[in-house]
């Protein structure tokens, strides 16, 4: 099966049409949204997606990058990397803001980011703890350029094991949003050895913002011809998916309109349960034998999982929640109407034995498959709308494994500061990252993709 448009998945509500003054009355004589309405109904269910489900990424601000800088051997070095000067047009094109790390001195620098970067010159002890929390505290992208070496005029010294960025990199992933870290090894001369180590490029971004920083360098470097550097992403939300078009593909017996939105879409069922949606689906037979099929036909699908989208975890399986989102939806579009501030208060509890997930199929293949919950099908909790039920069905990580020591030596590199071992700091910080409580909880519960679904009552 070929995937030919990606997206990400992220917490979303998506489908649910509603009868409303001003939005067109829906009586209890069965009609459905026309056209017109629904088209005004899915941009409703767009703002209600991205009021409340898309926080992080909103509360970024978009093309205002900051280039850390640290003035350290590896940047005068990279001055003559070929990788190094293919990233140099895509900092001096984003760049809003150049940071120099000097010593303890993070200072914002005037002048041209080409020039600035021409023009480094050594100096020791970069406090790089507190560049990549400024980093991590601020509301806009931005990237390190550094060889790691956290050096403390202490008895610390290079600091090789202290995982120096972990609080930092927790605090970014905790906002929803993406790490993307370039690791390119290089020689480093020092009193007459030499060294093996590694330049970071360190992108603090998030993959939803338009025109992300980590987007232009995918667009304008080849990475295939530096096979020597190594990328890594960290995420603990949106992993990422791909599908044959713009949603998912529902049943041809639910006769659905279907819109996508990336990360969620919106469906409208046109028939009726008792005439179509049971007999032909939930409780549909083998057309060859007239059996029935154990969970009847497949609702909808089509979506495939990148299962290594977390970078330190890859996700072993999934599951589904359904919402009766009736009141919540109801509210929002109320609210729209009267051009009242909307106020998102709610918590939803989720229905068991509705809909569930081909778990066979993903294991195989990572693909995603919805079903009715075959034998244990209770939709009277689900169902109980009139004239119509709004539904919300996500789709959400049940279970990862810990993959992090497969990538770990990206990170490693020899110290300079105590020759023979290995500086381990930045993969450390990494680790204990991956090692947070709040950030497992992210990871092992993180929506994938959301399905709104407005159908007659039952």
């Amino acid at each position: 099966m070929a995937f030919e448009k990606s997206f990400v998945g992220k917490t979303a509500l998506g489908m649910i049409a509603i009868g409303l003054v001003g939005f067109g009355v829906i009586s209890s004589c069965g009609s459905h949204v026309s056209t017109d309405d629904y088209g005004k109904y899915t941009t409703y269910i767009k703002e209600f997606h991205c009021t409340n489900f898309m926080k992080g990424v909103n509360a970024m601000e978009s093309g205002n990058l900051s280039l850390y800088v640290d003035y350290s051997t590896c940047n005068v070095l990279g001055q003559n990397s070929p990788f190094y000067q293919a990233l140099v047009p895509s900092w001096t094109a984003a760049t809003k803001n150049y940071y120099s790390i000097k010593g303890d001195q993070i200072t914002k620098e005037e002048g041209s980011t080409f020039n600035l970067l021409l023009n480094i010159q050594e100096v020791n002890y970069a406090d790089l703890k507190g560049a990549v929390e400024q980093m991590a505290n601020s509301n806009s992208e931005s990237v390190l350029l550094t060889d790691g070496e956290y050096f403390q005029q202490s008895i610390a010294k290079g600091n090789i094991n202290n995982p120096y960025m972990a609080g930092a990199l927790k605090t970014w992933l905790k906002k929803g949003h993406d790490i993307f870290i370039f690791s390119e090894p290089y020689v480093d001369q020092y009193k007459g050895k030499s060294y093996n180590k590694k330049r970071f490029y360190i992108i603090f971004t998030d993959v939803r913002l338009r025109d992300n920083i980590y987007e232009r360098i995918m667009q304008t470097v080849k990475l295939q011809a530096f096979p020597q550097v190594e990328m890594f992403h960290l995420s603990a939300d949106h992993p990422s998916l791909s599908a044959e078009g713009t949603s998912t593909k529902p049943n041809g017996n639910l006769n659905a309109e279907v819109k996508g939105f990336g990360s969620f879409e919106a469906q409208e069922w046109l028939v009726n349960w008792k005439d179509a949606i049971e007999p032909l689906v939930v409780y549909a037979v083998d057309p060859q034998t007239g059996e029935a099929l154990p969970d009847g036909e497949m609702l909808t699908g089509g979506l495939k999982l990148d299962r290594n989208s977390f970078g330190g975890y890859r996700i072993t399986d999934v599951a589904t929640k359904v919402y009766n989102i009736n009141q919540e939806f109801t509210e929002f579009c109320t609210a729209r109407e009267a051009g009242e501030k909307y106020k998102a208060e709610f918590a939803l509890s989720p229905f068991e034995n509705f809909i569930k997930l081909d778990d066979t199929e993903f294991k195989k293949h990572g693909i995603i498959n919805l079903y009715f919950d075959g034998n244990m099908y209770t939709p009277e909790p689900v169902l109980n709308g009139r004239p119509y039920n709004f539904i919300k069905v996500d789709i959400c990580v049940s279970q990862v494994q810990d993959m992090f020591s497969k990538f770990a030596h990206q990170f490693e590199f020899e110290s300079i500061d105590k020759p023979g071992q290995t500086n381990t700091s930045v993969a450390e910080s990494i680790r204990q990252c991956l090692a947070d409580p709040d950030i497992q909880a992210m990871i092992a519960t993180c929506p994938i993709y959301s399905i709104y679904i407005k159908t007659p009552e039952r």
